[in-house]
């Protein structure tokens, strides 16, 4: 008698393969309590067992994927484009029964850390923040782990090995929304920029100097703790009282923008008459005080998946297709602008 496999298990719950995989591997997320129960009698019935060890040896796959966030916060999942990218990349891997191994870890430890130090992983995710110096030598440190290799959001380099790069139109973002910022006619602006160096940011404030100074804009940028509101706001009032009030505040993400509207609001100014405010990234409805945050659409959430998706094809296949891929990334007109 033929012993059963995933395709007979699959066939008496009723569900797909990859349902059965996620069971067998101890992975619940996204099946309900009365498909699991389904999948583990049909397991028990039938006397299915996973053989782990042949099947790690016959495809050299440990079905995990590791995810390196390098990013000086401890508190990095709770930024929402992080949380974003990471749900779109962990919810496909699950589909497709696969684990994510996921590691946050501090600029100065990416040699010391985990995933590095061991091989657990069938491949390597990285999102970086830090100077480009510090980006290069990360990214090269993990190109040279023998593993396939993609990493969200950074300048691609075509003479590494095995490497893919997922991002989003940050540059053109920016231009879009700049120039809706140019229809009011603004002769100053000042754009607020987190104390973290992200390449994204770096983006994002080349495309807003390049379009808005092309115009005679008088800008100014402004550093801030994007992790404390009370501190962004710090930044920014300590500016308006030194310089002056500019005509636009350009946060370079929705946060900053939002501080900005609450102090604005707090000293009696009006939105956009007296300073219109942007933001970027637009995950969720910003509004305060009935005015909402014109911003530009970050797809993060589809960053994450498109970047499994290439991940298990490159798995599959034994190659990337190509060295980048670049999502849009559209202007939500608010009332801010």
């Amino acid at each position: 008698m033929e012993k059963p496999n995933l395709h007979t298990v699959a066939a008496h719950a009723g569900v797909s393969i990859a349902t059965v995989s996620k069971v067998v591997n101890g992975m619940r997320y996204g099946i309900s309590p009365a498909t699991l129960a389904r999948v583990q009698a049909s397991v028990r019935e039938l006397g299915y067992r996973p053989n782990r060890v042949g099947r790690g040896l016959r495809t050299l796959q440990r079905f995990i994927i590791g995810m390196a966030i390098v990013d000086p916060s401890p508190m990095f999942l709770a930024d929402p484009f992080t949380t974003n990218l990471v749900a779109g990349l962990s919810n496909h891997l699950s589909e497709h029964g696969f684990g994510l191994l996921l590691h946050g870890i501090k600029p100065k430890q990416v040699n010391e850390s985990f995933l590095v130090r061991e091989t657990v992983v069938d491949a390597y995710c990285i999102m970086l923040s830090g100077s480009a110096v510090s980006r290069q030598v990360n990214t090269q440190l993990f190109a040279s782990l023998g593993q396939p290799l993609l990493v969200f959001q950074d300048r691609p380099r075509a003479e590494l090995d095995d490497t893919c790069y997922v991002n989003q139109d940050d540059a053109g973002g920016a231009e879009e929304l700049a120039r809706h910022i140019l229809r009011r006619k603004p002769k100053s602006a000042m754009i607020v920029i987190p104390d973290i160096f992200w390449p994204a940011i770096e983006l994002r404030l080349e495309a807003f100097w390049q379009v808005l100074k092309q115009e005679q804009v008088s800008l100014k940028i402004v550093r801030c703790d994007e992790s404390n509101s009370d501190a962004i706001a710090r930044s920014i009032s300590d500016h308006i009282d030194r310089n002056g009030l500019p005509d636009a505040i350009i946060g370079t993400n929705d946060k900053i923008a939002i501080v900005a509207l609450r102090l604005l609001s707090s000293r009696g100014l009006r939105i956009p008459d007296d300073v219109a405010v942007s933001g970027f990234n637009a995950f969720e409805p910003y509004s305060y005080a009935g005015v909402s945050l014109t911003s530009a659409r970050s797809p993060a959430f589809e960053m994450g998946e498109l970047g499994a998706s290439l991940l298990l094809e490159r798995l599959r296949t034994g190659r990337f297709e190509q060295l980048e891929h670049t999502l849009p990334v559209a202007v939500v007109q608010g009332t801010t602008i």
